[in-house]
């Protein structure tokens, strides 16, 4: 049986919001706090598994202990984790709860369908590409597997093209213009699904997201160069404080009135501490993490609403964030001040 999410309604009762919200709570107080990602900080890779393996990750780690060892063990125990906690709380929403939840969940289906053409293109092997993979989403994760064994790039986005929403592919396009495509049309969709909640914390949310991704591409067509083409795909509708005809102006920009401009909105002091970086790594971390830190910071609230919902979905990916980049960085054997700069904390 498949561990992920399915959207099917039919087995969804009303939302009992009183009901969801205290099971919420409970499940949050399990979340990790800051001393433990320290005491992770401190831990070689082999420790952190014996720890997790303690906790509440203690079902996944036994499961995949005769499989994997060390990264791959810690890899796959916290996606699978995160997909078995997701499909819980779905199945305890509600219809109109999960109408939210869902909103969020699907975005694993374009993470995962990336993760497979990203392996597929590179040349990666099927267990590289089942490391990425997260059991999440409103796809069948048998579906999802099942692409992984198909040949060829061209040969999965042929079988995607099979399924109504992803009609629109094309087999002929590039990575870059394919992952463009997907995550235009994810913001499209969900966009016009709440559209007459244009104000809500939910969906300053995904157009704070869409304003980072925005930001991304700008600053790496700045420092690549780009053509007239690739500005269009690469500019996603619907931003915060960004909108299109902003983008391309700032695009343009000099550096001393882009800075000028960029200023102005919440990203400008993330973008000016990292300009003179060689590479663009810590600024895309950054803003990453600013992304983070403001969904856990509003979706606080009314415990009779969606917010505390969407609190624990934010707050349960941060941790698993959080294990994987400490999991990784200790692999890289990276300096400890380097993977805790990177830590939502």
């Amino acid at each position: 049986m498949d561990l992920n999410v399915v959207s099917s309604e039919y087995w969804l009762g009303e939302t009992n919001y009183s009901y969801l919200n205290t099971r919420v709570r409970a499940m949050e107080s399990n979340l990790f706090r800051s001393d433990v990602y320290m005491k992770l900080l401190n831990m070689e890779v082999s420790q952190i598994a014996r720890f997790l393996g303690e906790g509440n990750y203690k079902e996944e780690i036994e499961s995949l202990s005769r499989e994997y060892r060390g990264v791959e063990l810690i890899e796959h125990s916290i996606n699978k984790n995160l997909g078995k906690t997701y499909n819980k709380l779905i199945k305890m929403s509600g219809k109109k709860a999960s109408k939210y939840a869902f909103a969020i969940l699907t975005r694993w289906d374009i993470h995962n369908i990336i993760s497979v053409l990203r392996g597929k293109y590179s040349k990666a092997t099927a267990e590289e590409i089942e490391r990425t993979l997260i059991p999440i989403g409103e796809l069948p994760f048998s579906l999802i597997q099942s692409l992984v064994k198909i040949y060829g790039y061209e040969d999965v986005i042929k079988r995607l093209k099979k399924i109504e929403q992803f009609d629109f592919l094309d087999e002929t396009k590039g990575i870059a213009d394919i992952e463009s495509e997907l995550f235009k049309m994810y913001y499209k969709k969900i966009l016009e699904t709440f559209k007459k909640e244009n104000k809500s914390l939910f969906i300053q949310f995904l157009r704070t997201e869409i304003d980072i991704i925005n930001i991304k591409n700008i600053m790496r067509m700045r420092r690549y160069g780009f053509a007239i083409e690739e500005e269009e795909k690469n500019m996603v509708e619907g931003g915060l404080f960004l909108n299109i005809e902003n983008l391309s102006s700032l695009l343009r920009e000099p550096e001393k009135e882009f800075l000028k401009r960029i200023k102005k909105t919440p990203y400008g002091s993330i973008i000016e501490k990292h300009w003179q970086e060689k590479t663009l790594f810590y600024l895309e971390e950054s803003l990453e993490k600013y992304l983070m830190e403001c969904a856990k910071e509003q979706f606080i609230g009314d415990p009779f609403t969606i917010m505390p919902v969407l609190h624990y979905i934010i707050s349960k990916k941060i941790e698993v964030e959080n294990i994987r980049k400490i999991s990784r960085g200790k692999a890289s054997n990276l300096e400890i001040k380097i993977i805790e700069d990177s830590l939502v904390i």
